[in-house]
């Protein structure tokens, strides 16, 4: 929030009232004494950044989509529920307020958080360079290495082996990138131009209708569907054409305040073992993660 100099306009004001003040004397007149301002008038304490306001509102809002098992799902009583919402929580009960999700599109995650939807994005996002560009990011909290969902039995377990395939990722993902990057890492072709998904049930279900051979995503998701679901199988989606890849929270440019204080937040957890506990409990087991925000 811009702040108003006021500098110049006192001093004109202090003038103001010198010359006018000696027109009074000369006139044999003394000059009044300034009268005391009223409260309404007494300047306003600054507003300050978004966590002060989170902290008085008691509260704060983060946007997620809510089809990203284990992240983020809505359980049998279409409730939201997963590590993103436990992670919040835990969050938002060492900060004396409370959490609550936002589901959201994420095709147009980023735009709807600059739009006031929510204070800040928390729902398994992977750090890239384009969002990078709008937003900056949190200190890592899970890992978000990619992986490629298949048929099972099918002859497709590396990344050679999509050549002359259908492949798919979902809509505004790194993995359309990294598919890019595979066919001309690799010089293979595709049967079809990339498909996009707007959610990860939208793909399972062309997998299943064989309207696509392959599906691009976070390995962690992708495991999720595979554990329930026989006749599928994964591959890591890994090259040395692209960065290892970070879940993190995003924040507004100028939100520099509420991202500092989650970064905190974190690395305590990390450091007293709290988060790993939570990985556990929703991945069977705990991650390795950085503890540097991602930058480009």
């Amino acid at each position: 929030m811009n702040k108003i100099n006021q500098t110049s306009q006192t001093r004109r004001s202090f003038l103001k009232m010198t010359i006018l003040g000696s027109g009074l004397l000369v006139a044999g007149c003394a000059p009044p004494p300034p009268a005391a301002p009223k409260a309404a008038d007494a300047p306003k304490a600054a507003a300050g950044g978004r966590l002060a306001k989170i902290k008085a509102a008691g509260k704060f809002t983060y946007g997620m989509e809510a089809q990203y098992r284990p992240f983020e799902f809505r359980d049998k009583d279409n409730k939201i529920v997963g590590y993103d919402v436990d992670l919040a929580d835990a969050i938002a009960a060492k900060w004396s307020v409370k959490a609550e999700p936002i589901d959201t599109n994420w095709s147009t995650v980023i735009e709807t958080m600059y739009n006031d939807g929510f204070d800040f994005i928390q729902g398994g996002m992977t750090a890239t360079e384009k969002r990078f560009k709008k937003v900056n990011f949190s200190v890592p909290y899970m890992d978000a290495g990619s992986g490629i969902l298949v048929r099972a039995g099918e002859g497709i377990s590396e990344r050679k082996a999509l050549d002359g395939k259908i492949v798919s990722a979902g809509t505004g993902t790194p993995s359309i990138d990294q598919l890019k990057v595979t066919a001309e890492e690799l010089g293979i072709k595709y049967k079809e131009d990339i498909k996009s998904f707007d959610d990860d049930a939208a793909a399972y279900e062309a997998l299943k209708a064989k309207r696509v051979d392959a599906y691009a995503s976070s390995v962690v998701s992708l495991n999720e569907f595979a554990k329930a679901n026989p006749g599928f199988e994964i591959f890591v989606f890994k090259s040395e054409k692209w960065k290892a890849e970070w879940s993190v929270a995003a924040f507004r440019k100028e939100d520099e305040d509420l991202r500092s204080a989650f970064n905190e937040t974190v690395l305590a957890m990390k450091k007293d073992g709290s988060l790993a506990k939570l990985q556990e409990k929703w991945f069977g087991r705990s991650f390795e993660t950085s503890d540097t925000p991602p930058t480009w």
